[in-house]
């Protein structure tokens, strides 16, 4: 690995295209005026220095960068903000600083970037909304925000986005309600919206995003029921599906076990009512992690689930099945008859 810092000199080779320093023990200012000021490089295309020691700003000169299509300056300790300039880059198509210490908000002008189609700031400290202007980079597949402090709800022009596939903006402070157009998404594979301060219920649009495969609720605020829309053949390729934490109510939707390939189903810590459905035979063969405890849930666990469990023959995956069956303190019947979940809550 290539230690010390880089040389003020790089700035002489004005022709240069490709610029990549990636995972190496390289520290001091990575924006220099030599190269990155008003007379430095013009014609960089890719500029990789991810994975180093990196210091210092990135500075609005930055906007002279004009024919960059990879900015790439992730996992360093960058800081300041993101400066507006940075909408005169339009010929970047990814844009990766995560794990910096940028602050500030995103600035309006990254909405001119149209042939953007990956940006990943995860764990920086960016504050404030998401601008509308955001969602008009229709280009856009990959959109990793998460870990962040960006408040403010989620714009309805996020369905904006055809090509989406990655939407990943948890461990934030996004507030008010999911936008019923993540249903436009017919290519998005990988929603996190967990740990915000989502409010409302989980729209029924939700049923149309026939490539999804990770869908993370979890630790907001919704309410309202579990629509059935999410289990079912029109979400074939469904295999996470984290619902924990909220407020949701009613009962769980009768056609749950329809999911063909579902892997994990998280409910717990809701206001769930009403008995555990009875699956049909073939139902559930992937599932490995049901956890439905912490709720309100009443009955008798039917054998059709306990027969999916993997300690059974021919049985199933079901490895982690946690349920409120175990007796309260004073004595007295469980809330859930159970006898084949792996752990019992009161």
């Amino acid at each position: 690995a290539q230690t010390g810092s880089l040389p003020t000199t790089l700035g002489y080779i004005l022709p240069l295209e490709t610029f990549d320093v990636e995972s190496n023990n390289l520290e001091g200012p990575l924006f220099q005026p030599e190269y990155a000021g008003p007379d430095g490089l013009k014609e960089i295309k890719n500029f990789r220095a991810s994975l180093n020691n990196f210091v210092g700003t990135i500075p609005a000169e930055i906007g002279q960068w004009t024919k960059t299509e990879n900015l790439w300056f992730a996992d360093n300790q960058i800081t300041g903000t993101i400066p507006s300039e940075i909408g005169t880059l339009v010929e970047m198509g990814a844009f990766l600083f995560y794990k910096n210490q940028i602050s500030g908000t995103i600035p309006p002008e990254i909405g001119n970037l149209n042939k953007l189609t990956w940006i990943d700031c995860e764990d920086n400290q960016i504050v404030g909304t998401l601008p509308e202007e955001f969602f008009s980079n229709v280009e856009l597949e990959e959109v990793i925000l998460k870990t962040n402090s960006i408040s403010g709800p989620i714009p309805s022009m996020v369905g904006d986005l055809s090509k989406l596939n990655t939407f990943w903006v948890s461990f934030n402070q996004i507030s008010g309600t999911i936008p019923s157009t993540f249903g436009n998404l017919v290519n998005l594979q990988e929603l996190e919206l967990q740990s915000n301060r989502l409010t409302g219920t989980i729209p029924t649009e939700f049923g149309t995003m026939e490539s999804i495969d990770f869908i993370s609720l979890e630790s907001n605020l919704l309410t309202g029921n579990i629509p059935s829309e999410l289990f079912g053949t029109n979400l074939a390729g469904l295999r996470i599906l984290y619902l924990n934490d909220n407020q949701l109510s009613g009962t769980i939707p009768d056609n749950y076990g329809s999911s063909p390939r579902l892997k994990d189903l998280w409910l717990s810590d809701n206001l769930l009512t009403g008995s555990l459905p009875i699956i049909s035979e073939g139902e559930f063969l992937f599932l490995e992690e049901l956890l439905i405890n912490n709720n309100d849930i009443t009955g008798v666990v039917d054998e059709s689930v306990c027969l999916v469990r993997n300690n059974t023959i021919p049985g199933g995956q079901l490895g982690v099945f946690h349920a409120d069956c175990q007796p309260p303190p004073n004595g007295g019947e469980p809330q859930i008859q159970c006898s084949c979940c792996t752990a019992c809550f009161v």
